[in-house]
């Protein structure tokens, strides 16, 4: 018999899981460099706000699921550049 795989999608590039559910530790290893500390990992919510997924809880996976990435700090310049 063969393993279902679900198609998620993480940064636009797709992967194919054996998984139906997962943690967002497990999601961070999926693609081939895993996602590092310094990035936040979202799932995409079409009309809605974006979830954070975090690492210790687990979420339900299903076909067509996006996913992105973002800088877990944002780091806007320092004020005094800014008024050039």
């Amino acid at each position: 018999m063969s393993e279902i795989k679900i198609l998620i999608h993480i940064d636009k590039h797709a992967y194919h899981v054996p998984l139906s559910s997962a943690t967002g530790a497990q999601l961070r290893q999926v693609p081939s460099t895993a996602i590092g500390p310094n990035l936040d990992l979202y799932e995409e919510v079409p009309g809605a706000e974006d979830i954070l997924i975090l690492d210790n809880v687990t979420y339900s996976l299903k076909d067509g699921l996006h996913f992105f990435t973002a800088p877990a700090t944002i780091n806007p310049g320092r004020l005094e550049h800014a008024a050039r």
